[in-house]
């Protein structure tokens, strides 16, 4: 099993911090932004999905995600890699089951938590701060798992799979969106290569593979893989779409303005360092 970089563990927390060049936003910060454009969080209208994450499936892929692990609301469900909960959060007024949320980054969790009460889902979601590599959650066992645009910044994916497989029941369905490799290498050579983008992340924080080696670290781990979906030309255009929306509105907002700022880059990087896919696999 490879070595964990410590200094990457470090690199990931802090580009996703409300004082850090990736918009992660405050549960006061949010409750501002409803109140302002009168959108109520315990719903599960777009604007609220759009407002909290800068996923780049949008609620539409998060969701498609969802509807393939056939979930109902007696479900437990396990999330790796949640970042502020935005997934949880949907996942729980959509169908009403229960949610374990794991993140790495403390502060990840202490927002995901808070903003759980604006939604009115605290009572189903429970955030636990672990690393993906080293999960363990006792003698939990969970319905199905999913992992929403973060295996991509794990370095030993082989034994976050192992470690969420020892924890899911026989039969039970794990959802993956990821980001995968570009044509000319990962978004650690568009830190270089691409005018904007290191003022986003922090460098070399990525561990992107092609969605063929996915699969076959899923089979390597246990799982049977069921089906592998290439992304990048419907997540190209839902991005194009929303970076239109956001640039009719007006620019003097900080949160509005950093969100265009982000995806005209990220656009940017599509096909050369970033492409995407989805794969669904089954436990044994």
């Amino acid at each position: 099993m490879p070595s964990m970089d410590s200094g990457l563990v470090d690199r990931v927390i802090q580009s996703y911090r409300p004082d850090g060049p990736f918009m992660v936003l405050r549960a006061k910060d949010l409750q501002a932004i409803y109140t302002k454009y009168r959108l109520d969080p315990r719903t599960s209208e777009s604007a609220i999905f759009a407002v909290e994450s800068l996923a780049h499936l949008l609620q539409d892929g998060v969701k498609a995600l969802f509807d393939l692990l056939k979930l109902t609301d007696q479900s437990l469900v396990l999330g790796v890699g949640e970042g502020n909960g935005a997934p949880s959060r949907l996942l729980a007024k959509l169908v009403g089951c229960r949610i374990v949320g794991v993140d790495i980054s403390p502060l990840q969790i202490a927002n995901a938590r808070e903003v759980a009460h604006l939604h009115g889902v605290e009572h189903l979601v429970e955030y636990v701060q672990q690393n993906a590599s080293a999960l363990d959650l006792g003698n939990r066992r969970f319905d199905a798992a999913y992992y929403n645009e973060t295996m991509c910044h794990w370095e030993d994916k082989l034994s976050a799979l192992r470690h969420t497989l020892r924890h899911m029941k026989p039969k039970a369905l794990l959802g993956i969106n990821d980001w995968m490799a570009g044509r000319k290498g990962t978004l650690n050579d568009a830190w270089n290569d691409v005018p904007g983008f290191r003022e986003l992340y922090q460098p070399d924080i990525w561990s992107q593979i092609s969605l063929g080696e996915t699969c076959r670290l899923l089979e390597e781990a246990g799982f049977y893989v069921l089906r592998a979906e290439e992304l990048s030309d419907s997540t190209d255009r839902g991005l194009r779409r929303r970076l239109q929306e956001l640039e009719k509105l007006p620019q003097n907002n900080e949160p509005i303005r950093r969100a265009v700022q982000y995806y005209r880059v990220m656009i940017t990087t599509h096909y050369d360092y970033l492409c995407y896919g989805r794969v669904i696999a089954q436990a044994p």
